[in-house]
């Protein structure tokens, strides 16, 4: 059992990383660095995830295998499970054991029986980094069945690190992309099997996949997700993700008919158009929802007047809103933000 002392530096130190101007992807793979040395585990996945559609992406993981991805996505969005990632995700819990969430029956849980095995894990702890109601990002972290069970102390100091970890997977989502990334001209489409198996794609598709994913596994998580909540149809099939270079990729599922193939899926990847990318940043950025009242009207070329009009406030309360969205996102002007915002 670690000591208060410990706990106490333990969630001083994430915090303090969380400060630190870090991409996604270093930022989570420092965060479970530090926190190894108070919450041990055999192995860990730690997501990004699109707080308007839910979708978990852009995995930072060890010790995992890539046969127990598939099982996993169906797992989350076509059989009844407890901890789902989006509950923690909607905040209706911010972390929790696999354990007690089953009041400590786990042969109870589908995800006991059929992923975990996979993964040689008979413990999970599960957390979702939520702020200002939104979700940034979910992690699990697995142990095998040598080792005791996570315990409430380590639930708790993931519940503390909550909104801490969720503020700077935010402030990450608006870092600025590599501009000397190329990708290909057409989007990327693959053609899923009813166990989420890969059997066609064009060419365009692999290039895709090596941005969202350069890992050894079949296919990346985010394709994986979407095919499987096409099918479960209770979340939508589509989600905004990161790709390596920062660029904002969209990717869509949609179900077949006929062929030789029943339930099968399509998949498709691109880039985000720009008004999905602005909403993400919108969020990002932290802004009040009156802030992004505004700014939407910004955006949308409106002057200052017309704007406290519409909103029903007056212009010298649009520009205190003005002067507050400059200093979140960094400009200096409108046609800056605009910029910004926009991509351009």
């Amino acid at each position: 059992m670690s000591s208060p002392m410990v706990r106490r530096e333990t969630v001083r130190d994430v915090e303090a990383l969380c400060r630190l101007d870090l991409d996604s992807r270093e930022l989570r793979r420092r965060i479970v660095d530090r926190l190894a040395r108070l919450i041990a585990a055999d192995s860990y996945c730690f997501s990004t995830i699109d707080p308007m559609t839910l979708l978990t992406a852009d995995q930072v993981s060890a010790g995992l295998v890539p046969e127990a991805a598939p099982a996993a996505a169906h797992n989350e969005y076509l059989v009844d499970d407890v901890l789902k990632f989006a509950a923690l995700a909607r905040g209706e819990v911010s972390a929790g054991t696999l354990g007690a969430a089953t009041g400590g029956d786990p042969e109870s849980s589908h995800r006991y029986r059929t992923v975990l095995p996979m993964i040689d894990a008979q413990h999970e702890l599960r957390a979702g980094f939520v702020v200002d109601g939104r979700c940034w990002g979910v992690i699990a972290l697995f142990r095998g069945g040598e080792r005791m069970d996570f315990t409430p102390v380590d639930v708790g100091v993931l519940r503390r690190l909550s909104a801490p970890v969720g503020a700077a997977l935010r402030r990450a989502a608006h870092r600025i992309p590599d501009d000397d990334a190329a990708g290909p001209s057409e989007a990327g489409v693959l053609l899923l099997d009813q166990d989420l198996r890969l059997f066609s794609q064009n060419e365009a598709a692999q290039l895709w996949q090596d941005e969202l994913d350069p890992s050894e596994a079949e296919l990346p998580s985010a394709v994986l997700e979407v095919a499987a909540r096409v099918r479960g149809a209770e979340l939508p099939a589509y989600g905004r993700v990161r790709g390596r270079s920062g660029r904002w990729l969209s990717v869509q599922a949609s179900p077949l008919s006929g062929g030789p193939h029943p339930a099968a899926v399509a998949v498709t990847v691109h880039p985000a158009p720009a008004a999905d990318v602005a909403e993400i940043l919108l969020l990002a950025y932290g802004l009040t929802p009156r802030e992004r009242d505004v700014l939407a009207r910004v955006v949308a070329g409106l002057p200052s007047r017309t704007i406290a009009v519409e909103l029903h406030i007056t212009a010298a309360t649009v520009q205190d809103h003005l002067k507050n969205i400059f200093a979140k996102t960094g400009v200096r002007s409108r046609s800056e933000l605009v910029a910004t915002i926009l991509g351009l």
